[in-house]
């Protein structure tokens, strides 16, 4: 589970924090382009790298977060 400290240092668009299931969806897939994803995803994922928060992409691109 994340912090909540770790949450308002993230400004999502297009991914979405699944609290039941600890991860990070995207919300809508036909509404997304490539650029913006992938821009939004590294920006996760530094977050998730400088606060130590151990994670795995799945193939949906969903980044669920591990223990």
């Amino acid at each position: 589970m994340l912090d909540e400290k770790i949450l308002l240092l993230l400004d999502c668009n297009i991914y979405k924090y699944n609290y039941t299931k600890h991860c990070f969806q995207i919300r809508n897939y036909f509404k997304v382009n490539n650029d913006s994803l992938l821009e939004e995803l590294k920006e996760i994922l530094k977050i998730l790298e400088e606060n130590e928060v151990k994670y795995i992409i799945q193939k949906d691109n969903t980044i669920k977060i591990t223990k």
